[in-house]
């Protein structure tokens, strides 16, 4: 072999090399401009939004906001941000009951009415255990309509949400089954204060937010977070419309945090920094019913799994937030996703990242190809019943259904949704209702513009 041939097979190797190596550094920024893409679609710059944030091990890659914090004065949100986590906090009380189980003063096999007298003993004995693993057969609790909003604002204490539902009866008899209910966690609070002698907030204070340094992290509104970290809540009615979501008080409003705080929780979860091995097992173990039958569930934690790997994860869901937290144990990867908006599909965004994560991207429609599934069965051609020449093409554009009439096209108009097969432009004055026939197949529309006509379709 010459001189010129192995100087040559160095070059190739030091180029595969480095094609490697360029390859291997790109992977993760393309994972994370692909998020980072789906994520400018899903929050328009204009409308409530999220913040996001993606970790591996102890570093985190991705930490974003997109949207507005709240529309009047509108204000855009940013990463450090403060939002409700609804449901999120049941992994918060879950975790002060086992620290209390540790500390000798609860045993799990308690019944609750060593602690909560005023909770009428049923027909069946309900214990610690029962209430965390989701398996008491314990109702849930009140339901709020928009007439009732006031209520949300009022500080109830363990005793008076509980007053809600305490006469009801049981569900099941408890460990036979797992049914998921807000109405175990009044009953898990009052727990908490009376086996610890301190009221919740200040227990989870002086136990778990002030020991990690969560300075964002709080029940109810400290001065410590300022009001311009809050985020203002909403909820988007069947027009499109966002309303700002009802005061709440934070006995309703559970844990404020966000995504930083979060990340820092989780990995105290992970390093079992202020939390035991025994409170960290209790927390992300499946638990069973008494026939032995998987529940999905731990104390406080949905045990699931992604594209093969196992997660460990929450969400919430309340008047104006959304919240979802997703760990994949093995890869050691964190995803949390905090919105501002009702009924947002945050866990379905999280398992969207999490599995691109894992180079194993899920399937997942835009909103705009959301948008399509919706209106596609009202797009096509309209005549006029009497008229032929009276034409109307009812075609999507990106999120939006239009309306253009086929002889000035330049006229075209945007239809506001009022309800089911119900539109109105307010450009072109008119109003529009779809007509169906017994299959519940669109076979027309009825127009009201000065007068109404009944339009067939004809394409």
């Amino acid at each position: 072999m010459n001189i010129e041939t192995l100087h040559m097979k160095q070059i190739i190797i030091i180029l595969l090399f480095l094609l490697t190596t360029t390859l291997f550094a790109q992977q993760p920024t393309t994972q994370l401009e692909t998020i980072h893409q789906f994520l400018t679609d899903e929050y328009p710059k204009n409308e409530p939004g999220a913040v996001v944030l993606i970790s591996k091990g102890d570093n985190i890659l991705f930490q974003k906001a997109y949207g507005l914090a709240s529309l009047h004065p509108k204000r855009k949100l940013k990463t450090d941000m403060v939002f409700r986590i609804a449901s999120m906090t049941k992994q918060f009380t879950s975790a002060a009951v086992l620290q209390l189980v540790e500390q000798g003063k609860i045993s799990l096999t308690d019944t609750i009415q060593q602690y909560v007298p005023y909770y009428p003993v049923k027909e069946y004995p309900i214990t610690i255990h029962h209430l965390l693993s989701q398996t008491s057969g314990v109702p849930e609790y009140f339901d709020v309509d928009e007439d009732e909003f006031h209520l949300l604002a009022k500080d109830y204490s363990p005793k008076d949400m509980i007053a809600y539902y305490k006469d009801e009866p049981l569900l099941f008899e408890p460990g036979s089954q797992w049914a998921y209910s807000n109405g175990n966690y009044p009953l898990l609070n009052a727990v908490i204060e009376k086996a610890s002698g301190m009221k919740k907030r200040d227990y989870m204070e002086q136990f778990i937010f002030n020991p990690l340094g969560m300075k964002s992290t709080a029940i109810g509104d400290p001065a410590h977070i300022k009001t311009k970290q809050l985020v203002t809540g909403y909820a988007e009615d069947e027009v499109g419309v966002f309303k700002e979501g009802p005061a709440m008080s934070a006995t309703v409003g559970g844990v404020r945090t966000n995504v930083y705080d979060l990340f820092v929780w989780h990995r105290a979860l992970h390093d079992k920094t202020i939390l035991s091995e025994y409170v960290v097992t209790q927390l992300t173990t499946e638990k069973k019913t008494n026939s032995g039958e998987g529940t999905g569930y731990g104390y406080g934690f949905f045990l699931k799994e992604l594209q093969g790997s196992p997660t460990v994860q929450h969400g919430g869901n309340l008047f104006g937030f959304t919240s979802s937290g997703l760990y994949l144990p093995k890869e050691d990867i964190f995803v949390c996703v905090l919105s501002n908006t009702k009924f947002d599909r945050t866990q379905e965004i999280a398992d969207y990242i999490g599995s691109v994560m894992l180079n194993q991207p899920l399937m997942i429609k835009k909103k705009s190809e959301i948008a399509r599934e919706v209106y596609k069965e009202y797009v096509g051609i309209y005549q006029l019943e009497d008229d032929a020449s009276k034409r109307f093409e009812i075609k999507i554009f990106d999120t939006m259904l239009v309306f253009v009439p086929m002889d000035a096209p330049g006229t075209a108009a945007t239809l506001q949704q009022l309800a089911t097969d119900h539109f109105k432009s307010k450009a072109a004055k008119i109003e529009l209702t779809f007509l169906r026939n017994e299959t519940q197949e669109v076979i027309g529309f009825s127009a009201v513009q000065n007068g109404t006509f009944r339009f067939v379709k004809v394409e």
